[in-house]
């Protein structure tokens, strides 16, 4: 208020609160024994609420709304029915199943409802064949049709140990698969850690490799793909990662050989692989070799477009990781057990023997999940006698151990990495029958059965960057399954990665309906 009682008798007009307390401060020296300073002196503390014990808000928690939180009974009449409706599995799909990596309702719509698989085809309800063009995600290696060995051991397993945890028991397909793996794999890669899938073992791979080196920095390519965990999607280089590029540390990104909007030697090829190698020198300097704990490449770029990468660049990183005391992990998650025609991808550079590899996919042929991590010598020794720092509630699962073993024994028995040698030739003629027929595609490129073409525009450019869409691969998509075929799409890139036991004919027969769909892209990109 502006004006105050009186003080010793005089009434004071006070203009501010600062006048206030100087004026007061000015009467109150001059009033030894005034009544007011007496009154001061004996108000109760609670008049000015000053230094109170602290009192906090009163009946603001918010009200608790009870639900229902019972399980519920199933339905004995639905759920006993020896086989549902398409229409009851299309509704059950709809109403509460959620997919992955796009949106439910458009991958839900392009989905093909299957009731059964036979050798490199899927059948839907109606009797129609899908060729496998992918086999799959590129796992699915022995098509659709489990072999009598690898489905024994699977029903055998079960009716003997089924399950038991990996840090209390062993048994006797670990055992069997370890020491098969050791014989398989080259030179001293002979320890292994059993996982589930692809990310599982990435994500371990990276715990151990900073465990071992007691260094922090992974460097990895931009054009990789690890996984869909959150350290493996840090470590992944394509657009896949940018949601998880703020919650995760450490993860360097190193240039691939080849980049999309340059060379990096126009003329010489074997020049430019020096340059790309000669900046990663570079880069390990500038990052800190002492702070960088593993280089991890796929061997093979998979799903970013089946770039094989030179041999010479392999081999100057893993002089690279030599000379800098770091650890050279190979990612054969999808290149492994014989998709390139090689037992596993880095086969491809002659002397490169990485110190761990990480693999699934392949290993059982994907009919039970199964995934690991393979190391060298001196890294076991380490973990003798230290722990990883990763395990699962899976890990070294007896049934997966018992397909994994069945599957090995199987490609090496069958000889299907010299069959897939044989019809790497039969990928290569239908490949340029489609580059030289079609103009929306751009090139191709193949090893082994792994391969597949970029998509163009009118122009000769890429038809988007491979973290866009474009209505063009919806039209594709959608001829896809008019065709009776499917396969991976990922931005302009098309897999062409058919099952490893896939027949010449069968190659030609899925070739020849991909040729019909991609007349309905020629049109479209004629006409934008």
């Amino acid at each position: 208020q502006s004006t105050w009682g009186l003080i010793e008798g005089e009434e004071t007009e006070i203009i501010n609160f600062t006048q206030a307390i100087k004026m007061l401060s000015k009467n109150l020296s001059n009033c030894r024994s005034s009544s007011l300073v007496r009154s001061l002196s004996t108000t109760s503390s609670n008049q000015f609420k000053v230094n109170q014990p602290f009192k906090p808000n009163v009946g603001r928690f918010p009200a608790f709304v009870p639900k229902n939180n019972q399980s519920k009974k199933a339905d004995p009449i639905k759920h006993n029915k020896p086989t549902w409706t398409a229409e009851e599995q299309a509704k059950a799909i709809k109403d509460h199943s959620i997919f992955t990596w796009g949106p439910s309702d458009m991958l839900r719509d392009l989905s093909i409802p299957v009731v059964r698989g036979s050798g490199v085809y899927l059948y839907d309800s109606n009797g129609k064949d899908f060729f496998d063009l992918s086999s799959q995600a590129v796992c699915a290696n022995l098509g659709h049709t489990v072999p009598e060995s690898i489905k024994k051991a699977i029903t055998s397993q079960l009716e003997t140990v089924c399950y038991v945890y990996a840090d209390l028991y062993t048994h006797e397909p670990r055992a069997r698969l370890s020491s098969l793996l050791a014989d398989v794999f080259p030179g001293d890669l002979n320890a292994f850690l059993f996982a589930s899938g692809g990310s599982e073992a990435n994500e371990g791979a990276i715990r151990m490799a900073r465990k071992f080196t007691g260094k922090h920095k992974i460097l990895t390519r931009y054009r990789s793909y690890h996984g869909g965990t959150s350290n493996s999607l840090g470590m992944t280089g394509d657009a896949r990662r940018w949601p998880v590029d703020s919650s995760v540390t450490g993860f360097i990104k190193m240039m691939d050989p080849y980049p999309f909007h340059f060379k990096w030697d126009e003329k010489d090829e074997a020049a430019g692989i020096q340059k790309c190698l000669d900046a990663l020198h570079d880069q390990i300097l500038f990052e800190g070799p002492t702070t960088i704990a593993a280089i991890f490449l796929e061997s093979i770029t998979g799903t970013n477009g089946w770039l094989v990468t030179p041999p010479s660049f392999l081999q100057g990183v893993r002089a690279l990781c030599d000379k800098y005391e770091i650890l050279l992990v190979c990612d054969e998650v999808m290149t492994g057990f014989g998709r390139t025609g090689k037992m596993f991808g880095f086969e491809h550079a002659e002397g490169v023997v990485p110190d761990m590899v990480t693999f699934a996919k392949g290993v059982t042929a994907s009919y039970i999940p199964l995934s690991g991590i393979a190391v060298r010598e001196h890294i076991f020794n380490f973990f003798r006698n230290n722990p990883t720092g990763y395990g699962s509630t899976y890990a070294a699962h007896p049934v997966a151990c018992a397909a994994g073993y069945a599957t090995v024994k199987y490609i090496q028995e069958n000889n299907i990495i010299g069959h897939v040698q044989k019809m790497e030739t039969v990928m290569k003629e239908e490949l340029t029958k489609l580059a030289d027929k079609h103009p929306c595609v751009k090139q191709a490129r193949v090893i082994g059965l792994a391969g597949g073409f970029d998509l163009q525009d009118k122009h000769g450019n890429f038809l988007m960057n491979m973290h866009e869409s474009s209505d063009a691969i919806s039209i594709l998509k959608k001829r896809f399954k008019e065709e009776g075929l499917y396969t991976l799409v990922r931005g302009h890139f098309v897999h062409c990665c058919p099952p490893l036991v896939s027949t010449e004919h069968e190659i030609r027969d899925g070739f020849q309906r991909l040729s019909r769909c991609l007349d309905s892209v020629d049109d479209y990109i004629i006409k934008h």
